[in-house]
C-alpha cells in the first residue's frame, strides 16, 4: 500500500433504506480506505443505527448534525471533517465498485500531480439492476484530460445526458476541496455540476471511463422528485447563467450558451409545473427568475423559447390569484404530452408483424 491516504464520507440525511449497502460498498473496498465518516444531517429514521452496527468493526466514524443545511453545506462539512490526502464523496444511495480505490490509487501514482480522479458509472434502479452503463469504449487505462477539455466534456453530458461521470466514482485532493474549489451552497441543486465545471480551472484531470461506480435512479432520490425538481433547477440554472456572464471561466461562448440554453428551458418548466399544479408563490417566483434573467440577457427568453412556452407566459398574470386561461392551458397541454408518451409506449411494446 502506498503512503497516501484516502477518506470515503458519506453524507446522509435519512438514508435508511439504502445506506446499508452503501455502506458495504465502501467497506468492502481491496485497496482499503484509510477512513470511512458517516455525517448524518439531522435524519428521524434509522441512519444512526445502520451507520453504527457492529459488524462495520468500528472502521465507520460517525457524526451527527442536529439542522439539516442542505447538500452542498453538508459535503463541504464532511470534508472538513475528513484527515485523508484524497476525499471520495459517496451518497447515501450509491455504491462504489470493490476494485474503485485500487485503480484509483494506481492513477493517483501514474499521475502524481493531478488533484481531480474520477472513474465512469452506472446507472441502477432501486433494487440495485443496471438501467444504463456509461458511454463507450470502456477501459480501466487512466486518460489525462486538459482542465478545459474536462469541463467541455462534463457539460456536453450534462447537455446530451451522456455523463462521462456522476457524484458516486470521484476522488479529489482534500487541500483542494477545502481551499481553492470547494461546493458552492448558492449552487443549489446544480452544486456538483457547478464544482465539476469549475475544477478544471485549478487542476488537469484523470479519468477512468469503465464504470467504477453506481449512481441509484429511485423515487426518492434528489433528482427525481418531480415537480419539485423544476422549482430547484430554475434556481440554480439562474444563478450558473449570472456567474458565467461575470466571470472568466473555462468555457467558450458556445458552451455558455448551452447553459443559458437550460436556464430558459428550467425557468419555462417552472411556470409550466407551477401553474399545472396551481402554485401561486411559484408562479410568482417564475417571473421573478423570468425578470432576472432577461436582466441579465435581454430577449434570451423570447429567442429561445418554444412556441407553447411564449404563450404560456403571455396568457399568465404573476398578481392573478387563479389564471384561469393559462392553467386550462398547460392542463391541456400536458393531457397531450401524457397521449403522446402513452402512444410512444403501445408502438414500442407492439409485436412486430410480417407483411
Amino acid at each position: 500500500m502506498s503512503g497516501m491516504t484516502f477518506s470515503i464520507v458519506i453524507p446522509a440525511h435519512n438514508g435508511e433504506r439504502y445506506l446499508y449497502d452503501t455502506i458495504t460498498s465502501a467497506v468492502r473496498q481491496t485497496r482499503q480506505a484509510n477512513e470511512i465518516i458517516a455525517v448524518d444531517d439531522a435524519s428521524s429514521d434509522r441512519t444512526a443505527e445502520i451507520a453504527q452496527l457492529a459488524q462495520w468493526g468500528g472502521r465507520v466514524k460517525y457524526y451527527y448534525n442536529g439542522v439539516s443545511t442542505g447538500l452542498a453545506d453538508a459535503w463541504n462539512r464532511a470534508v472538513a471533517l475528513s484527515s485523508c490526502d484524497w476525499v471520495t464523496i459517496l451518497h447515501q444511495d450509491d455504491l462504489l465498485h470493490p476494485e474503485y480505490f485500487m485503480h484509483i490509487e494506481r492513477a493517483v501514482l501514474r499521475y502524481p500531480q493531478i488533484r481531480h480522479f474520477f472513474a465512469a458509472c452506472n446507472y441502477i434502479d432501486a433494487h440495485g439492476r443496471v438501467i444504463t452503463m456509461p458511454p463507450k469504449p470502456h477501459s480501466l487505462e487512466p486518460a489525462l484530460y486538459s482542465g478545459k477539455q474536462y469541463a467541455h466534456d462534463y457539460l456536453q453530458g450534462i447537455v446530451t445526458g451522456k455523463h462521462i461521470h456522476r457524484c458516486p466514482g470521484v476522488t479529489t485532493s482534500r487541500g483542494l476541496l477545502l481551499g481553492e474549489c470547494n461546493y458552492r451552497i448558492d449552487a443549489g441543486q446544480l452544486a456538483d455540476d457547478d464544482f465539476f465545471l469549475r475544477i478544471g480551472a485549478f487542476t488537469d484531470v484523470v479519468g477512468i471511463s469503465y464504470p467504477l461506480a453506481s449512481f441509484r435512479h429511485h423515487p426518492d432520490s434528489a433528482t427525481n422528485r418531480g415537480d419539485e425538481l423544476s422549482l430547484r433547477l430554475a434556481r440554480a440554472y439562474v444563478f450558473q447563467s449570472r456567474y458565467y456572464k461575470e466571470s472568466n471561466t473555462l468555457l467558450d461562448n458556445s458552451e455558455v450558451l448551452a447553459i443559458n440554453r437550460q436556464t430558459a428551458r428550467f425557468v419555462n418548466l417552472l411556470l409550466f409545473h407551477a401553474l399545472l399544479l396551481r402554485k401561486t408563490e411559484w408562479i410568482k417566483e417564475a417571473f421573478m427568475l423570468r425578470r432576472e434573467f432577461d436582466e441579465m440577457l435581454p430577449s434570451f427568453m423570447e429567442l429561445n423559447s418554444p412556441l407553447w412556452a411564449r404563450q404560456m407566459w403571455r396568457v399568465t398574470s404573476p398578481e392573478s390569484r387563479n389564471n384561469r386561461e393559462a392553467t386550462f392551458y398547460v392542463i391541456s397541454l400536458n393531457a397531450i404530452i401524457k397521449s403522446r408518451d402513452f402512444l410512444k409506449t403501445v408502438l414500442k411494446d407492439e409485436p412486430s408483424r410480417d407483411k
